[in-house]
């Protein structure tokens, strides 16, 4: 794709698609077992009902709303956001805007990924539960600001999506909870809403 606006732009635009495809492409997991397989039946389902109780028109809705949350929109700038940066000091950002209400919190990635387990909705009383953690980190605060700079910024390439090295994973040491590149306590913390 090169580091042309128009093509990062078309890149965006099909992007469902190659997520879609992603998977099979990477060698680090397996594909297909028994929970996948359960789970695509259950999606199969869920399609198929869809269908029979609202028909074809609430399967494009479904469709649509998938195209909306992932491709060349501004709320598709959250796997920007999540994946893509040019500061490889910080894996990873989050995003603290108004569409987050929307977006049932989804924008708190760094605040998830510390903590999967906490639901949505309390994701900003984490934040605020938490202010040196999270209060030294960058952020974002548009993603249609993050979307255009995806684009027209030379700095943003498709390559700057972040993988973590073996090395740093193989470093981190659970006892501790110290996360080798960030310096971050990463361990386990009581938090209660």
């Amino acid at each position: 794709m090169g580091n042309s606006w128009f093509r990062k732009a078309i890149w965006l635009l099909f992007f469902p698609f190659f997520q879609v495809t992603r998977p099979p492409r990477l060698k680090a997991i397996t594909m297909w077992d028994r929970w996948v397989f359960c789970n695509f039946v259950s999606a199969l389902a869920y399609d198929i009902g869809i269908v029979w109780f609202c028909g074809w028109a609430g399967f494009l809705y479904l469709a649509m709303s998938f195209l909306f949350s992932v491709g060349l929109h501004p709320v598709g700038a959250r796997w920007i956001q999540e994946h893509y940066t040019y500061e490889f000091d910080q894996e990873t950002m989050s995003y603290y805007g108004p569409i987050n209400r929307l977006a049932l919190n989804v924008g708190y990635h760094n605040e998830h990924h510390d903590l999967p387990s906490i639901p949505w909705n309390n994701l900003p009383k984490l934040r605020a539960l938490a202010p040196e953690f999270y209060d030294n980190l960058k952020y974002h605060s548009s993603w249609t600001r993050l979307l255009f700079q995806f684009i027209f910024d030379k700095r943003y390439s498709l390559f700057s999506r972040v993988e973590r090295l073996a090395e740093r994973e193989r470093d981190y040491q659970p006892e501790t909870g110290i996360d080798p590149m960030t310096g971050l306590n990463l361990s386990r913390r009581r938090i209660t809403f």
